[in-house]
């Protein structure tokens, strides 16, 4: 009886303890990353080019800033598809430079699917924005994505 009891308090504080463990020791989508994003008019032409960091929370939130000043944050949700595959929608707003009135809300679908080895993500999507003057544009988009680790640096960095 106390062998099994102590059988049954030990996998239940194993159990607890790897629940427990960071986003970044479970893998998965989960953690911070560094995102090249091509914009193009879904017809192959580039409209721009943004870096990107991404947080994905395991709560199933997702937050990112880019390096556009024009640009506010986005905050959004993030699920798992299957597999290797996510799905994730998130919002920002957008402001005509320098830091001028609204311009327009964007709204960002997104599908992304986990490398093998965890590190490394591909997507693609689309962002509208709905302008201020009443007016949708749809633009679409892809993303190449480095996991960064604990210590801010991306995974094949040699320091």
């Amino acid at each position: 009886m106390n062998m099994s009891f102590f059988r049954i308090c030990t996998t239940l504080t194993l159990g607890l303890a790897a629940s427990m463990l960071p986003a970044q020791e479970r893998r998965g989508l989960e953690g911070v990353w560094e995102v090249n994003v091509t914009v193009t008019n879904c017809h192959g032409t580039i409209i721009r080019t943004v870096h990107s960091l991404q947080l994905f929370h395991p709560d199933g939130s997702v937050i990112e800033t880019s390096n556009l000043a024009s640009r506010g944050t986005s905050e959004g949700t993030w699920r798992l598809c299957g597999g290797r595959t996510y799905d994730a929608t998130y919002w920002f707003f957008r402001y005509p430079p320098p830091e001028g009135p609204f311009a327009s809300f964007a709204t960002v679908k997104d599908t992304i699917t986990l490398d093998s080895d965890d590190d490394h993500f591909t997507s693609s999507g689309t962002v509208e924005d709905h302008e201020a003057n009443g007016t949708t544009t749809t633009a679409c988009f892809t993303h190449s994505a480095t996991r960064l680790t604990e210590l801010g640096e991306s995974p094949g960095d040699p320091r």
